[in-house]
């Protein structure tokens, strides 16, 4: 059995080989002379999260084995060593709540601030207090965030299992339900562990919306990857030196120009940083006047850039954005999201932004007026959630 793992925060690759001694006791005609029960039906149905196919308990795993998902309310079991395997299991979002010292319980929603943000979305619907931009929290199986938010007729932007925003967004539309957001979680994830942000050469580019570029260089070595996981497409290719990749040495190159793999911003970076470290090999220790682009996780301009004077707000080809440009003294909470948002979402009706290209907190579309947060989405601070354009709402 083969595993492999990429561990974007190193910028190195781990092909992790599993060999395990075959067990005696599972010879050819042990499977075919096994006696196996039936799924549960359940398990049997096209319906989504029906259940969970796992190995087998037995010995040599000769049979089909699946959990059936339990809906909220049903009878479940924690289960105990003396317990004959199990055939059920609380399905997603929920978990088996039992009284102390008890073995057998109910499913019951798990406890979770997705979870809970769900709940109040779902009562406020029904009882007509929803704001009419507000959408309701996507939250994985184990109640945490899902992997992005939409804010309708704007942006799906990348987020983490705790809700905070991260890079990676997206034009709203259906291409939201495609984005796995795995390259920016796995670069935010190795940054916490490390404690400090990582430079273009420290970690695997991601494409805009927070999935993995196909192409990735790794100490000047390059590969195909899968854009969901990262995973090598062609695992026994030959790494290419990043001078000789083009469309016939790598299937994922789409330049015409051979041997270019950098964008314009870590170009920028990587000739400041090489500058860098021949002074430190010659002998200076302290260097200054080296202002590093700020490079998204894509390759391009960040949001907010900077000189000595003043931020200001860029594309990702680092045009500067409108009049978004503010004293640095007066920038420490300068984002860009809404000069962002506004450059591609699709929709004729932007949003209104602040002088630094942050979201204004109220924002009126269509004679509405509603409060919104730092990314956009609308926030309901009373049972009135919108007003017309000429009383706005207390934000």
């Amino acid at each position: 059995m083969k595993a492999f793992v990429i561990f974007p925060l190193v910028f190195s690759c781990y092909f992790i080989v599993i060999l395990g001694d075959e067990d005696v006791r599972c010879t050819d005609t042990r499977c075919k002379d096994a006696s196996c029960s039936d799924v549960p039906t359940k398990c049997k149905s096209n319906a989504t999260n029906a259940g969970t196919y796992m190995l087998s308990p037995d010995i040599c795993n000769c049979c089909d084995y699946c959990l059936a998902n339990l809906e909220e309310n049903e009878e479940c079991s924690v289960g105990d060593p003396s317990n004959s395997k199990h055939t059920t299991i609380c399905g997603p979002g929920l978990t088996c709540q039992t009284e102390e010292g008890e073995t057998d319980g109910t499913c019951q929603r798990l406890s979770s601030p997705c979870m809970d943000s769900q709940l109040d979305f779902d009562i406020r619907k029904k009882d007509g207090t929803l704001g009419q931009m507000e959408t309701r929290e996507i939250c994985d199986e184990d109640g945490l965030y899902g992997p992005y938010k939409c804010i309708p007729g704007q942006i799906c932007y990348c987020t983490l299992s705790n809700g905070t925003r991260i890079f990676g967004e997206a034009p709203y539309s259906s291409i939201a339900d495609y984005m796995s957001c795995d390259c920016s979680r796995k670069y935010y994830e190795a940054v916490d562990v490390l404690g400090q942000e990582l430079g273009p050469h420290q970690h695997f580019r991601c494409t805009a919306n927070g999935d993995y570029d196909t192409l990735q260089c790794i100490n000047k070595k390059c590969l195909c990857v899968d854009t969901a996981d990262g995973a090598p497409t062609y695992p026994t290719k030959s790494l290419v030196n990043m001078t000789e990749i083009s469309k016939t040495t790598l299937p994922c190159y789409t330049l015409s120009k051979k041997g270019q793999y950098y964008k314009p911003c870590e170009l920028e970076y990587m000739e400041l940083l090489e500058e860098l470290e021949e002074l430190e090999a010659e002998g200076y220790t302290k260097v200054v006047g080296f202002d590093f682009p700020n490079c998204d996780l894509d390759g391009t301009y960040a949001p907010v850039q900077q000189n000595s004077s003043h931020k200001y707000c860029v594309s990702p080809e680092g045009k500067v954005l409108g009049d978004y440009v503010v004293a640095i003294n007066d920038a420490a909470d300068m984002n860009c999201k809404c000069a962002r948002a506004n450059l591609i979402s699709a929709s004729i009706e932007k949003a209104q932004c602040l002088e630094n290209g942050n979201y204004r907190t109220v924002q009126c579309r269509r004679g509405v007026c509603r409060c919104v947060d730092s990314n956009g989405n609308q926030e309901c601070k009373s049972d009135k959630c919108e007003s017309d354009e000429n009383s706005n709402p207390s934000c």
